[in-house]
């Protein structure tokens, strides 16, 4: 019985730390460079930036608020209400690891459930402020 227990115990923990690694394939994510060339290059082409989060907002983002309040979904469905649904759209939120945040996948389901393909994430391994901010990347 004993050793059942510890098997348990220990099986659980595999459960956890696989939970834990990142759930984003490469093509779904976007580099912070990439998107801070893109919104320096202030072309007509640029990405729908959606800050799902409580963090500070990069210039041009489109603050909509924590993916888990109730507000969150009519704020976007208001900004991609006469957007096409080939438009270029990066999430974020920056409150920690773009793998760990609760955040970012409501949002991206939320986004690819409308329609919307050419989806991404935002690669910020560490958070806003040491992947974004700390590089001098535009911020508002």
């Amino acid at each position: 019985m004993k050793l059942l227990f510890t098997f348990i115990i220990a099986c659980s923990g595999l459960v956890n730390s696989y939970s834990q690694t990142s759930i984003w394939k490469k093509e779904q994510l976007m580099s912070t460079k990439e998107l801070a060339d893109k919104i320096q290059a202030n072309t007509k082409d640029k990405p729908l930036v959606f800050n799902v989060g409580p963090m500070e907002n990069i210039k041009s983002a489109v603050a909509v608020g924590v993916a888990t309040n109730v507000t969150f979904k009519s704020r976007m469905n208001e900004t991609l209400a006469m957007e096409n649904k080939t438009k270029a759209i990066v999430v974020y939120c920056g409150c920690c690891s773009y793998s760990s945040c609760p955040n970012i996948k409501p949002a991206y389901d939320a986004l690819i459930a409308q329609g919307f393909k050419n989806t991404k994430v935002l690669e910020l391994p560490e958070g806003i402020k040491p992947d974004w901010v700390a590089k001098e990347y535009p911020m508002e």
